[in-house]
Order: C-alpha cells, then sequence, then structure tokens
C-alpha cells in the first residue's frame, strides 16, 4: 500500500491519477476529501483525513502503508511537523520514502534554498530508505499564464529548465514501488533550458495566438501573490526565489528523466499541445 499525502496538489494529484490508471492500491492523506475526488476522480484509492499536525490521524493513515510520497512546504509549521512525522513513519516500517524537494542548502542566504536544505537534512538523519525529487519549475504553472493572457513574471536573463509534472509523478511512481532508488538524488527537468519570456514565445507558436511575456518587479509579483490571498512569507518567499532569473543564472537539463524512465522528458510543446483543447 502506498500512502500519497498533498493529493490535492500539483504532482501528488498526478501521482494518484497515475496510480489508479495502474490499478495500484493507495492511500491519500489529505485535508478535503471532495476536493481530492474532484481532482483525481472518486474511485480507485482509500481516503483518510487529517493534516501532519495531527499525529493520531497520520498514524492511521500509516497503517499497513510500505510506501510513503511526501509533499514539502518551506513553512515553519511544516519543518516542526516534519521531524514528528518521519519518525511515525519509520516506526510503521515503512520501506520506501520519496520525498519532492528542490535544491536546498541549510546553509544558503536564500529562504527557499535555506528551508529545504533543513527538510532534506531531517530525513537525511533518519533510518529511512528516502529518495528525494528535485523537480525544476512545472510546466504547468503556466496555464495561469494562458487563462490570463500573458506571462507576467519578474524579468531576467536567466534560463530554466521547465519540467513536465506528468513526468516528475512517472519518476515518483517508480520510486515508490521499485527498488535500487534508495538515497538517491534526482533532479528532473525538461529537456532544454528557456527564458520566461522564450517560454511564452514557444506556448503562443503552439496555441497560435499570442501570450506575451510582461516584466514586473519581485515587489508585484509579491503584492499580486497576497492579493490573491497568499501569506506574506510564502509571497516574499516566491518574490525572492526569482534571483536567479534576474541575476542571468541558468540551470541546464539533467538526464535523470531519460535514465529512469528510458525517454526523453515532455517538451514544453508537447505539454501546451496536449492541453491546448482544454484552454480554448
Amino acid at each position: 500500500m502506498i500512502l500519497v499525502t498533498g493529493a490535492t496538489g500539483n504532482v501528488g494529484s498526478e501521482i494518484a491519477r497515475q496510480l489508479i490508471a495502474r490499478n495500484v492500491a493507495f492511500r491519500i492523506y489529505v485535508r478535503d476529501a471532495d476536493k481530492a475526488a474532484s481532482m483525481i476522480g472518486p474511485d480507485g484509492y482509500q481516503t483518510a483525513l487529517g493534516d501532519f499536525s495531527d499525529e493520531a490521524a497520520f498514524a492511521s493513515a500509516l497503517e499497513s502503508v510500505d510506501a510513503v510520497y511526501m509533499v514539502t512546504n518551506q513553512s515553519d509549521a511544516f519543518k516542526a511537523d516534519l521531524q514528528r512525522v518521519v519518525q511515525q513513519v519509520q516506526q510503521a516500517g515503512v520501506r520506501r520514502f520519496v520525498m519532492l524537494s528542490a535544491e536546498g542548502d541549510p546553509e544558503s542566504d536564500i529562504f527557499f534554498v535555506r528551508r529545504t536544505g533543513e527538510l532534506e537534512a531531517i530525513v537525511r538523519e533518519t533510518d529511512l530508505d528516502w529518495t528525494f525529487l528535485r523537480p525544476d519549475w512545472f510546466m504547468q504553472n503556466f496555464a495561469g499564464f494562458v487563462a490570463a493572457g500573458m506571462v507576467a513574471f519578474p524579468e531576467g536573463s536567466g534560463k530554466t529548465s521547465f519540467v513536465d509534472v506528468r513526468d516528475v509523478a512517472e519518476v515518483a511512481i517508480k520510486a515508490l514501488i521499485e527498488a535500487g532508488h534508495t538515497y538517491r538524488t534526482y533532479r528532473l527537468t525538461g529537456p532544454d533550458a528557456m527564458t520566461f519570456a522564450g517560454a511564452a514565445a514557444r506556448i503562443s507558436s503552439v496555441l497560435g495566438r499570442d501570450i506575451p511575456f510582461v516584466g514586473i518587479t519581485p515587489e508585484q509579483m509579491r503584492d499580486a501573490l497576497i492579493a490573491q490571498g497568499a501569506e506574506q512569507w510564502y509571497a516574499e518567499m516566491n518574490a525572492e526565489m526569482t534571483f536567479a532569473v534576474r541575476m542571468g543564472m541558468s540551470f541546464s537539463p539533467s538526464n535523470d528523466i531519460e535514465f529512469l524512465l528510458g525517454r526523453k522528458p515532455r517538451s514544453i510543446e508537447t505539454y501546451v499541445a496536449d492541453h491546448k483543447a482544454s484552454w480554448g
């Protein structure tokens, strides 16, 4: 039995959909069962309700589980909960622990990078058979930009190797059900790196209509996120994370997806073409 946390998130919901398609037994751990069902369908899995602060609910969710997909976030509350959660997972006899992560360094001056490194360190200190997934920026995040009619993002020459969530989920499932991924860290990317302006141009080409890139300041990004309901710390973290783009840093693609799945990762053109009909 696999436990999928964060099944209403980008990666967790896609893992769930792929597990259903494969007829693999799994349980989701969510706060909102109706929201989960609307995203992944109502059948083909078990549901456990709770959040990471609920020790008893999480213990119940771990019953008969031998592999866990762990979603993460950078909040102080999650960091505190993770200290206990990993002990519960270990005590439950879970064999495989696959955690969604990112580039991390506990000594970084950048909050997101530092906190991600701290979260990985908590897991490394256990006896769990862990696997860390470090995806680049998700292609699926562009759906909101397309709906808005523009890619509004801080401007810079930095390049990102955008990755399709479907590829990330496929790698996660492989690590959850197969041996040979213990103590491995996989950097998951698309096939090529591009600027956000370049991504906007390529999306426009596939759609056959203009989705222009509009450069904004980090402060404007922060304020827009807060206006949309984001917490202050989260909005500030996301604005700070744009430093790489603004400073011209480029993140070249890795070959981990090709090595693990035996094929090239999906391109941004493939992602857009696959969703074009639903975008109108």
